[in-house]
């Protein structure tokens, strides 16, 4: 799905155009921003950063939406010798997680990443996937990557090459 972005240097816009069904309520509230007949068709330029995301909260088919600022990601890995998981906070809020299971003292497995969707699309998967690799390589250990969207990463990559299993 395409997504347009549009700013006013404080708050940005996320557009889905294939979602929009109610562009004249945007119209309607804020005619200075929304106007289909010019190309862009957004200017946030033209409201305060309150009465874009005011307008964002009333849309009623999900098509517009608040880019939220990654200004602080924090990632936790958690191990009890069995399992164990790397979390991802973005401004200490909970974002998603990568979980594993050893497989012995010297390779674990990856058995899942899941990202929750308020946070989707914005490259935290792969930050997890590359805070595994960067312990594996600190630790000398392999990684087995079963979970698929890992599995991908790692396909797409060369350079993870000397921690796969």
């Amino acid at each position: 799905m395409k997504t347009k972005e549009y700013s006013n240097g404080e708050v940005t816009i996320l557009w889905k155009p294939e979602k929009c069904i109610h562009a004249g309520i945007c119209v309607k509230t804020l005619p200075n921003v929304y106007n289909p007949k010019e190309r862009p068709w957004i200017k946030p330029e033209n409201a305060t950063s309150g009465e874009l995301i005011d307008q964002v909260a009333n849309c009623p088919s999900g098509a517009l939406s608040i880019k939220e600022p990654l200004d602080s990601i924090k990632i936790e890995r958690e191990d009890n010798g069995k399992k164990g998981r790397f979390a991802v906070y973005c401004n200490d809020e909970f974002a998603g997680e990568m979980t594993f299971t050893w497989a012995g003292n010297t390779q674990f497995i990856i058995d899942h990443t899941g990202i929750e969707p308020k946070f989707a699309g914005k490259g935290l998967g792969k930050k997890l996937v590359m805070k595994s690799v960067e312990y594996a390589r600190e630790n000398n250990v392999k990684i087995i990557p079963l979970c698929p969207f890992a599995k991908m990463i790692f396909d797409k990559s060369q350079d993870f090459q000397d921690v796969r299993s």
